[in-house]
């Protein structure tokens, strides 16, 4: 007797044995048991879900010779004709050779006649989308009112192409892709039958390979077993559909992890000596990739290693990474030296890296929460923690303190040409250099302005400019007495009358100030973007000397991760100058938040504007004059909330 491969003889003859299309399965069988059966069925989905299979079981269900029923004998002689494929009243028609309205009309003509042996006279038309427009509309009228002796099943993998009047006569089925797990499991129990060695992680590559499709799985697995002389190991497997291995994917990524592109090269160099595919590797790095990115977003569900990885790297790593692997997919197949081009992308990963580019722009002038420098630090198990870059101690401690010091301001003005005051300043904050010529470059002859106070003197943390603020108005007097010519220094004074009042705030003397507290704190953290938005629809809890607590509803805690937490704290950690740490905790309604007290005063405020129009008098005369009446919705006061 010849092989018969495994897709046909492990077919599925029942709705039991069907895998991964429950939701099918379960609607038709209770439409067979409760006699609720539709005229027409159209399957639809890709290659190899069991469009056909189902189609055929549901003909079993409607002309086994023990009625109709879920669940057919299989022994009788109509089951078995069945599934040998010549029951005289299962006609099977090839919708892509048969596309022809002659063709269609000819089956049609049979239509009216009962059927020969079976209870139903079933038509399934595989590939129906193929027919053409002509066939479609001489089907019409015999599909919407067919005798009571037949059944159409219609199966298609691309329905967009049918006619809209062919589906509304249809009762419509899509049929879901399977996932790789499920067909792994499949292939394990048909392995078993078969006692047939294998590795688990073998049957997973090729549930992978099979991209959704039961019937390519089977005919992979044939392959397989062939290549591998009736055993599937992980290596034969993968030698077999050509794919990469995962501890070479993982070498490039913890090079990435590393920021070092020669280390990049040398990690590519070693992969490319076991001769993979460029782009297979390619394909299996935006893989490893996506797991890190949902490993990030969902901690504890990855292994030990890509736990390891979604530490060291930010969340904007993996997603530029990600990006820029796929957009140069594209770039890869169109490279006339495929090496060539993976080298480059890899670099462009490296180079592109917000670590690497945004300290070098911004110079001293970088926020706080940003990195200076591109070196990552290297703990002791050798991987790089770059989520260690983004919390920085004392960063304010370098630029803001040379500003400060209250000699020079009294000093300096005394000095005709602004010029050699500005070297002191330059050898003690080397952050400041590279803005100092802007100040050296303004028209002597005009008047500072308090607008334009230089940016490095704007990021000076309140409580060090305190002191200069207080002596700030004596000596702003005394720099104007004694020369009218602006020298550099007496920029200090605007900068200090401007910023004394965001000194520290005094702490709260009881639990009713602070959420009042809490809010005007915020208006003084350097936050930004969805960190300040946090911020401001969470309720201070409780404040330890290193650890506060924020309460937050639950309705914006898709917002909170890690790493917005991490800036939080490195924000309070720079106001207080001491080491404070954010966390969490979440209810249905989190209380009296700065954002839900800023809306009530705006809300107050709209009401007083409000009611201040209607009871102005011009108005009053206008409504009654002219039987008018106030747009309440446009009216918008001057006084702003923050």
């Amino acid at each position: 007797m010849s092989y018969q491969v495994l897709a046909r003889k492990y077919r599925p003859r029942t709705f039991d044995e069907l895998v991964g299309q429950e939701h099918v399965s379960r609607a038709l069988m209770h439409a067979l048991d409760q006699d609720r059966l539709h005229h027409a069925y159209l399957f639809t989905g890709t290659r190899g879900v069991g469009k056909t299979t189902i189609a055929r079981i549901l003909s079993r269900c409607l002309n086994c010779e023990q009625g109709v029923s879920a669940r057919p004998c299989g022994v009788c002689p109509t089951c078995q004709e069945i599934n040998e494929g010549r029951f005289v009243d299962l006609i099977e028609v090839d919708a892509a050779s048969r596309t022809k309205v002659e063709d269609t009309r000819e089956l049609l003509d049979n239509v009216q006649y009962a059927p020969t042996r079976g209870r139903y006279k079933v038509y399934l038309i595989d590939e129906v989308h193929m027919l053409s427009a002509h066939s479609f509309n001489a089907l019409l009228k015999t599909l919407e009112e067919p005798p009571p002796h037949v059944k159409f099943l219609l199966a298609t993998t691309d329905p967009q192409k049918l006619p809209v009047t062919v589906l509304s006569r249809c009762l419509q089925f899509s049929l879901k892709a399977l996932p790789p797990e499920q067909i792994a499991g499949h292939l394990k129990a048909l392995l078993d039958k078969e006692m047939i060695r294998y590795d688990e992680p073998a049957l997973l590559s090729l549930g992978k390979a099979a991209q959704g499709s039961m019937r390519d799985a089977l005919s992979l697995t044939d392959q397989a077993i062939a290549f591998g002389g009736e055993q599937l190991s992980s290596d034969a497997v993968s030698a077999m559909l050509g794919t990469v291995d995962r501890n070479h994917v993982l070498t490039l990524l913890v090079a990435l992890a590393e920021q070092e592109p020669a280390g990049v090269l040398k990690a590519l160099a070693a992969v490319c000596e076991h001769s993979p595919g460029e782009l297979a590797l390619l394909d299996e790095l935006i893989s490893q990739l996506h797991q890190i990115a949902v490993c990030q977003a969902v901690p504890g569900e990855a292994d030990e290693t890509l736990t390891q990885l979604a530490a060291a790297l930010t969340a904007e790593q993996v997603q530029l990474y990600y990006d820029v692997a796929l957009r140069g997919r594209r770039d890869l197949q169109d490279a006339p030296d495929t090496r060539a081009a993976l080298e480059m992308l890899l670099l462009r990963m490296v180079l592109f890296t917000p670590k690497g580019v945004l300290p070098a722009q911004g110079g001293g002038a970088a926020p706080v929460k940003k990195p200076e420098t591109a070196t990552p630090s290297a703990p002791a198990d050798g991987r790089p923690d770059l989520r260690a870059l983004l919390d920085k101690p004392a960063p304010a401690a370098a630029s803001p303190q040379p500003v400060a010091p209250a000699p020079q301001p009294e000093q300096q003005p005394q000095v005709a040409n602004a010029e050699p005051a500005a070297e002191p300043v330059a050898e003690q904050a080397p952050a400041p250099v590279a803005e100092a010529p802007r100040a050296v470059q303004t028209e002597p002859e005009q008047p500072v302005d308090v607008a334009d106070t230089p940016p490095w003197e704007e990021d000076v943390p309140p409580w060090e400019d305190e002191p200069a603020g207080q002596t700030a108005p004596a000596q702003s007097a005394q720099a104007a007495q004694v020369t009218p010519q602006p020298a550099e220094p007496e920029t200090t004074a605007p900068v200090a009358e401007q910023q004394a009042p965001l000194a520290p705030l005094p702490e709260p003397t009881s639990d009713a100030e602070v959420a009042t507290w809490w809010a005007a704190l915020l208006l003084r953290l350097d936050l930004d973007g969805t960190v300040r938005n946090i911020a401001r629809n969470a309720v201070l809890v409780s404040r330890e000397q290193h650890i506060w607590t924020l309460r937050i509803s639950t309705g914006h805690q898709v917002l909170v991760n890690r790493e917005r937490l991490d800036e939080l704290s490195a924000a309070l950690e720079n106001y207080f100058q001491r080491r404070i740490q954010v966390q969490v905790e979440y209810e249905q309604r989190a209380g009296d938040t700065p954002e839900l007290m800023a809306e009530a005063k705006r809300q107050e405020i709209l009401a007083d504007a409000t009611r201040t129009l209607h009871e102005d008098p011009v108005v009053q005369q206008l409504v009654s004059r002219f039987d008018g009446r106030l747009d309440e919705d446009s009216v918008t006061p001057k006084q702003t909330v923050e």
